[in-house]
């Protein structure tokens, strides 16, 4: 599938792309600056530049493409006209695919919130709607509801829409600017790690990775006109949440008496927020799409350390550990852990998930039966919380003998000596292919 991708060098986008192109999606970015176009670029997606305000290009873009995924907002809108600035700078854009895709049958997959119905008194489901929005909500988080609402909307026109519900936090090793690094900041300046009155207010969570493999399933074969929600089931106790923090930064758990001085005097601009509860399910999300969370939960992300760099004894360098694996010898299979799983574009022969040492031993030998791989010189580096290894390498056919240079990114996972897998993106796919099958 040809997919257009808006907001996919942000934090949830820049996951989106390599799980969109590891399942075999060809994928087209929009950018605005050359940043940005390299950053695209160097995850392996088509470069489109423009911008959220040219209607006429992301129209353009839609219609080109098999599907769509919209993760992108104003965010430059945020400092003087808040969120109802954002959400109407929003609906145009709305509008704009709708007319590029009416009548197709073409997926839409945009991000929404997961406080989107509101407080019902219970955990939310995918069949509650987004509260409607007007003007008294200008300037609260209600007002993108029209833009949620609209999209759902798309499916009376042949549009597939869809909007993935992301939950209040969204961690990972590359997270710096969510929810969780502020109450981490806040904890440090205050010096106690606090909680509204007992704390047992729930907020939820989802791991960027899990969220990213949401957005592929709800792409591929989301029924029009439905909610998915990217949460980890059920929620989390707000007081779970600061006792996490302050464990980690040996700091006091303190309750904030919930009241117009005392919760705004601790949690500032996020005391609305903060006091608030968000159950929500995901179990008519895994049922109908087969999603399985499978990263670790937000209380196991907070226990490793990651969120804490300067309370945090150094360990092995992850770079290090891929250079004496890419060097082979009689360690190395060693080194990958049991359940480690290696990803490959489900286009190529070789396609699919192989897990643990094993797995990893016979996906080369595949390889090898069809095409000698060589390595003419490589680059190691980290890229977020991946370590990236970047190979200028030659493929030559088994049948014909012909040779194909290609340039191969695999993104690993490395933990503290240990290899726990990797997803590999190959320039052109599609020439692999014709070498291996044709020759």
């Amino acid at each position: 599938m040809r997919v257009f991708v808006t907001g996919g060098t942000g934090h949830s986008g820049s996951f989106i792309i390599p799980e969109l192109i590891a399942a075999g999606h060809e994928v087209t970015g929009l950018a605005r600056s050359d940043t940005a176009a390299a950053a695209l670029t160097a995850l392996g997606a088509t470069v489109r530049r423009g911008g959220l305000e040219d209607l006429d290009e992301l129209k353009e873009a839609a219609a080109d493409s098999d599907g769509v995924v919209h993760v992108a907002h104003r965010q430059d809108l945020l400092p003087t006209g808040g969120m109802s600035a954002v959400a109407a700078a929003e609906l145009p854009i709305m509008h704009a695919y709708g007319e590029a895709l009416a009548g197709t049958g073409k997926p839409l997959v945009v991000a929404g919130s997961i406080g989107s119905p509101g407080n019902l008194g219970r955990p939310i489901v995918e069949q509650d709607p987004a509260l409607p929005s007007g003007d008294e909500h200008m300037g609260t988080l209600r007002a993108r509801n029209a833009v949620e609402r609209a999209v759902i909307d798309l499916a009376e026109r042949g549009v597939r829409s869809s909007v993935v519900r992301i939950a209040n936090i969204v961690h990972d090793t590359t997270d710096s600017a969510g929810f969780l690094p502020l109450l981490i900041a806040l904890a440090k300046e205050k010096g106690f790690a606090g909680h509204p009155g007992d704390g047992a207010n729930l907020w939820n969570a989802v791991h960027v990775r899990d969220l990213a493999s949401l957005f592929r399933l709800a792409l591929e074969k989301g029924p029009a006109g439905s909610y998915w929600h990217a949460v980890e089931d059920g929620g989390v106790s707000f007081r779970e949440i600061a006792e996490a923090i302050g464990s980690r930064l040996d700091l006091p758990v303190v309750s904030i008496p919930a009241d117009e001085l005392m919760t705004p005097g601790y949690f500032g601009f996020l005391a609305n927020i903060a006091t608030q509860s968000y159950p929500a399910s995901n179990l008519i999300t895994r049922r109908t799409l087969g999603w399985e969370p499978n990263q670790p939960g937000l209380l196991a992300d907070l226990d490793n350390g990651h969120y804490f760099p300067d309370v945090t004894a150094p360990v092995r360098d992850d770079v290090a550990t891929l250079e004496d694996f890419v060097r082979g010898g009689e360690g190395a299979l060693a080194m990958v852990d049991e359940n480690a799983v290696w990803r490959e574009a489900e286009s190529l022969p070789w396609g699919g998930e192989w897990r643990g040492p094993d797995g990893f031993s016979r996906l080369t030998r595949e390889i090898d039966v069809l095409a000698e791989l060589t390595a003419r010189g490589h680059e190691i580096v980290r890229a977020g919380d991946v370590v990236e290894l970047r190979l200028d390498a030659v493929f030559t056919s088994r049948k014909s003998g012909r040779q194909l240079p290609m340039t191969v990114v695999e993104h690993y996972r490395v933990h503290d000596g240990k290899i726990y897998g990797a997803d590999a993106f190959y320039k052109d796919t599609q020439a692999v292919n014709d070498l291996v099958k044709n020759g």
